[in-house]
């Protein structure tokens, strides 16, 4: 595991080459280009704040605009999203590269990863600017960022690696990841602030908290919006899963990779 680990790092050049054209053809022909990374995020805060500011007039759980609280939780949510439908297509989407060029195949899922990763930190510039525009304002704890980051990247790195391999072998994952995704994020406080489980049935909080995006989402929410640190004890839980989650997810990619070439 290890040295498979290592050639991540050995072959950064391909890894940052895959990532750059992984951004640039995303936006290939458009007129905006790369300008799309930062109205992408404005035009979903336009839309949450008509929605639920002006029309549903949603109660927000501290003082700022619920459409503030959805923005924040939807933009490591996306992360995830994006890169588990995207990397999950790592392999058979490039099928070329692997049949005739050799190099570690680890490199792509992770390509897929680290591209949807900086779109998530030009999504938190733009978060940082309407913080201040709405009078949340920033603070020191925002230095605190970089704990979820690296949470949540080997989070989705371990089910992203898990994901590509399974597609090679079961081409149904690819079509229902998104409906799986979408479910997942009703039992994560995206949609919803956390303390309105407060009042469910036990099952219910407990289902909630044994979520992993859980503690993460929530990490995110209280340095950004509420300036305080949340449950330690489950951004733990957080961690931990997510650790082992890499460790599995990397593992077995690297156990069946080799079967690859031959199922594509």
């Amino acid at each position: 595991m290890f040295s498979d680990l290592k050639q991540l790092v050995e072959y950064r050049e391909l890894l940052r080459t895959l990532v750059s054209k992984d951004i640039r053809s995303r936006y290939k022909g458009s007129v905006l280009g790369f300008a799309w990374n930062f109205a992408i995020p404005l035009l979903q805060l336009l839309v949450f704040w008509v929605l639920f500011g002006l029309i549903v007039k949603m109660a927000p759980p501290g003082d700022y605009p619920f459409a503030l609280f959805l923005f924040t939780g939807l933009l490591p949510w996306n992360f995830l999203a994006n890169s588990l439908m995207g990397g999950a297509m790592a392999i058979v989407g490039n099928a070329n590269l692997v049949k005739k060029i050799y190099f570690p195949l680890q490199i792509l899922p992770f390509t897929k990863v680290v591209s949807e990763f900086i779109s998530l930190l030009l999504g938190m510039i733009v978060l940082g600017v309407i913080v201040v525009v709405f009078g949340v304002g920033l603070s020191w704890y925002l230095l605190l960022l970089p704990v979820p980051f690296l949470v949540q990247i080997v989070f989705i790195s371990g089910l992203t690696y898990l994901f590509a391999c399974a597609n090679v072998f079961f081409r149904d994952v690819q079509h229902i990841i998104g409906i799986v995704v979408m479910a997942w994020m009703y039992v994560t406080p995206v949609l919803y602030p956390i303390n309105i489980i407060e009042t469910k049935p036990a099952w219910a909080q407990l289902a909630v908290h044994l979520n992993p995006m859980t503690g993460i989402i929530n990490f995110y929410q209280k340095l950004v919006l509420d300036h305080a640190l949340p449950n330690m004890a489950w951004f733990a839980y957080s961690a931990a899963t997510a650790a082992v989650l890499f460790v599995v997810g990397f593992v077995v990619f690297n156990r069946y990779k080799y079967g690859f070439e031959e199922e594509i």
